[in-house]
């Protein structure tokens, strides 16, 4: 969901009723575009966190207030002088609009109070935090706007504060809804103007989002893309009482809904949507529940999946470049081999004019019988040399040549068991579930060289979680997301009667499975829906994933072997089993352990 107005609208009476009379004990600016206010309130203390960051602006409660930088920011230290301490006198709305102002009763350094103003502003690019005095002069904000970058609204340090111009809207709950829209519409009739329905709404009302006026669109019961200058006096009668009711029912609803994909956090909004409903989404209604904490758990998701492709994004770009300057340099080396294969044309030159070097004179060229094949050829000579130099120059040719195509066989077999390499790099960051994940992916690229910057110390200390499933109760599955855990998996977990398994020949997780009826002293059995299951796993976690059927060796553990010098995650093994899956386990009913 968009954050919008309505949403707004209900995390406000949410911190009104937390915060007021509260007091802002501590303050923290993390980076240039966030801050964190300490409140506290009687017994119970809130962490209370506002971005203005451009790509993603939101409020909302958090659980961890984090470190504070060692140098505060200047936004930061003007914050904490004048409104350090200070008793939190109310929490409004402007309007419907995605802006939040607090009122705040602060001593000044005369011990005389005052009275300041800090101001949320969460609109997308145009977002920042303004601080105010009581009669609107603006102390400073975490974004200053000149002259030079808006024409509009200069935001800056003893300018007089006003809402943005281009907020002109109409709000929703201020307004005779069919008179407004009677009047918009007969405008775009007038003007001809070609205008989608819900853009009508969205374009004209304070806090209407493109999803809340597709909401309202679907309610009236009509298409979205439907053209406003074609209303008759029954779709506007339609659309004006789908907007009346859908904007009481955000401001009167309690409860607010959260919707999930594929187990995942997708979306929320502060009443039903109807219009988010498809297949495979499911909705859950959260009562007696602060939206300003949920936000917490889907924010900090969607905080995780853009530090996650970010980080991947960055080792991603560097193993491409390397496996494109390796499909280069093989490519070069290949046509060098091409050159070589005539390397035993030139030893049988040298061997012929050895031969009939009594017989042949000095020139240009020499035709002889050739001996292997009984038929006469014709060798080309370099007329300054004699035969005898002539066929010490085609042996040395060939011994070049040959020295040379060993080193670029050679060169391709390292060069290709090195791209293999990258290329399985690539599909481990591909599966990652978190940034422990890609920490231990980085720090292993780190130690052989591919990238410059090792993960940070702080970083190392989240350890990376192995996943783990139970299945019918009984039956404990282990799955390595990359080297490292492929190796804990395999050689610390697993133990000897373990089934291990692992797509054939390619790149993949290795995966276990124990049972809580093996006491490792006896091969014990499994069904054969279980060898499917893991073995779909291995499917599903491997470069061959997105194939309909993909073969999967599986064997016990104790058959596996560690090579004497192989990298992490390297393994060989004889004696096995193979069978061929569907990369597919969503016929099976797994608990997740630790997701």
């Amino acid at each position: 969901m968009a954050f919008d107005g309505f949403c707004i609208q209900r995390i406000t009476n949410e911190y009104s009723d937390l915060f007021s009379d509260g007091r802002i004990s501590k303050i923290i600016q993390p980076n240039a575009f966030d801050i964190i206010l300490v409140i506290k309130k009687e017994k119970d203390t809130y962490n209370l966190f506002v971005s203005a960051n451009p790509s993603m602006s939101y409020t909302y409660l958090v659980k961890d207030k984090g470190e504070a930088p060692q140098n505060a920011l200047n936004f930061c230290m003007v914050l904490r002088k004048y409104v350090a301490n200070g008793k939190i006198l109310s929490v409004k709305q402007k309007g419907n609009e995605r802006i939040i102002t607090f009122e705040i009763e602060h001593l000044d350094e005369m011990g005389d109070r005052s009275v300041k103003k800090l101001i949320f502003e969460l609109m997308g690019k145009h977002s920042n935090i303004i601080l105010t005095d009581d009669q609107d002069i603006i102390i400073d904000s975490i974004k200053r706007i000149s002259a030079l970058t808006s024409s509009v609204r200069e935001v800056l340090p003893k300018k007089e504060y006003f809402f943005p111009s281009d907020l002109c809207k109409i709000n929703p709950y201020e307004c005779d809804i069919k008179t407004e829209i009677n009047r918009l519409i007969q405008i775009i009739k007038e003007e001809n103007e070609d205008l989608k329905s819900s853009s009508l709404l969205f374009s004209n009302f304070e806090g209407v989002s493109k999803a809340f006026a597709k909401e309202v669109i679907k309610r009236a019961g009509f298409d979205n893309d439907y053209p406003v200058k074609d209303f008759d006096n029954n779709k506007i009668n339609l659309l004006c009482e789908a907007f009346e009711k859908t904007t009481e029912e955000a401001k009167d609803n309690t409860s607010f809904y959260s919707y999930s994909k594929k187990g995942s956090l997708y979306d929320y909004t502060t009443f039903f949507y109807d219009s988010f409903m498809s297949e495979g989404i499911e909705a859950k209604e959260h009562k007696d529940s602060y939206l300003c904490e949920f936000l917490n758990e889907f924010y900090s998701a969607k905080h995780d999946e853009g530090v996650i492709l970010q980080k991947s994004n960055d080792i991603i770009n560097v193993l491409n470049s390397h496996i494109q300057k390796n499909k280069n340099k093989m490519g070069e080396w290949e046509k060098e081999l091409s050159e070589c294969e005539n390397k035993d044309t030139l030893k049988k030159y040298g061997e012929l004019l050895k031969a009939y070097c009594h017989n042949l004179s000095q020139g240009s060229e020499a035709t002889v019988l050739d001996y292997y094949t009984n038929e006469e050829i014709t060798i080309p000579l370099d007329e300054n040399k004699s035969i005898i130099a002539n066929s010490n120059k085609y042996f040395n040719d060939y011994s070049k040549a040959k020295r040379r195509e060993e080193k670029l066989n050679e060169l391709l077999l390292e060069t290709q068991e090195e791209t293999k390499y990258l290329e399985e790099m690539l599909l481990y960051i591909s599966i990652s579930e978190n940034s422990s994940d890609l920490n231990q992916i980085r720090s292993e690229l780190f130690d052989k060289g591919y990238i410059r910057k090792n993960v940070n110390p702080k970083d190392k200390k989240k350890k990376s979680v192995i996943k783990h499933y139970i299945y019918d109760n009984n039956y404990h599955i282990y799955v390595g997301k990359n080297n490292i855990q492929n190796e804990e998996v395999t050689f610390k977990i697993a133990t000897g009667n373990d089934w291990w398994f692992h797509a054939k020949g390619i790149a993949g997780s290795h995966v276990i499975v124990k049972s809580d009826k093996d006491n490792d002293a006896t091969e014990w059995e499994m069904p054969d829906e279980v060898f499917e299951l893991c073995a779909g796993l291995a499917a599903l976690n491997s470069s061959h994933n997105g194939l309909s059927k993909v073969e999967v060796d599986y064997t016990r553990k104790k058959h596996i072997k560690k090579p004497a010098e192989g990298d992490k995650g390297k393994v060989i093994y004889h004696k096995y089993y193979s069978m061929v899956v569907t990369p597919d386990i969503s016929m099976y009913e797994l608990t997740s352990v630790n997701s």
